[in-house]
């Protein structure tokens, strides 16, 4: 079930909903005690429905911060070219934040490469502990006059401490491991329950004392928001 499809039911319940709440009111005078209580279950019944309704919608709505950016500055390398001065830092599902790491990307355009696996709607919507949202490994920051090969890949060991155990992690560390064959693998990406793997690398263009964030759509892919501005040191 998609968002949209979610919420058409919704509203479809709501209106029964209304419709038998007037009836139950006016049952004393036309119905006997057993209809009214049958009534009023079933009225009990789609308040229940619409309550699950809303929390599935809400899960496919969701998202959450899995890094942040802080432009530092700026400078003009030997080429005359702009060369963006970024610190990263991965946010954990917990908060958890990983390792500062200090980036210098060529460019003012910015891109910010990750892995991605999304899960099918169903398990984002139904809260699945294993597949209850997208998820994400990031790989690499790169600037536009520069070659993608060309930047380090981020250390495995920046990334945000794991919190407690849970059996997910388990699940996750498999699907990275198979992460190409589930790309072109239509079968094998349904036995896991995911939708789509693929690569992401949005991009926006920084200027100095900027700070991004990352998000990481519950149903979906990355997003890059802009949510301050320190002032830039002098001279930059």
């Amino acid at each position: 079930m998609t968002q949209r499809s979610a919420g058409v039911r919704w509203i479809s319940l709501s209106a029964k909903t209304v419709v038998l709440a007037g009836v139950v009111a006016l049952g004393f005078s036309k119905y006997g005690p057993f209809e009214v209580r049958r009534l009023s279950a079933q009225i009990d019944k789609l308040e229940m429905e619409k309550t699950q309704l809303a929390d599935y919608a809400r899960r496919l709505q969701a998202n959450r911060r899995v890094a942040q950016v802080d432009v530092v500055k700026q400078y003009a390398n030997e080429d005359r070219q702009t060369v963006s001065v970024l610190l990263w830092q991965e946010i954990g599902p917990e908060g958890t934040l990983g390792k500062p790491v200090a980036v210098e990307a060529p460019g003012e355009l910015v891109y910010f490469e990750g892995l991605v696996i999304k899960f099918d709607h169903k398990h984002v919507g139904e809260g699945d502990p294993q597949r209850g949202a997208s998820v994400v490994m990031f790989r690499r920051i790169f600037g536009e006059h520069q070659a993608p090969e060309t930047a380090l890949q981020f250390d495995r060991a920046a990334r945000p401490p794991k919190g407690r155990s849970e059996p997910s992690e388990d699940v996750e560390a498999r699907l990275w491991d198979r992460f190409w064959e589930l790309a072109e693998n239509p079968e094998l990406a349904a036995q896991y329950g995911v939708r789509i793997a693929q690569c992401e690398a949005p991009a926006v263009r920084v200027k100095p004392g900027q700070i991004w964030e990352v998000t990481l759509d519950a149903a979906g892919g990355l997003n890059l928001r802009k949510i301050g501005q320190r002032p830039a040191p002098d001279g930059v």
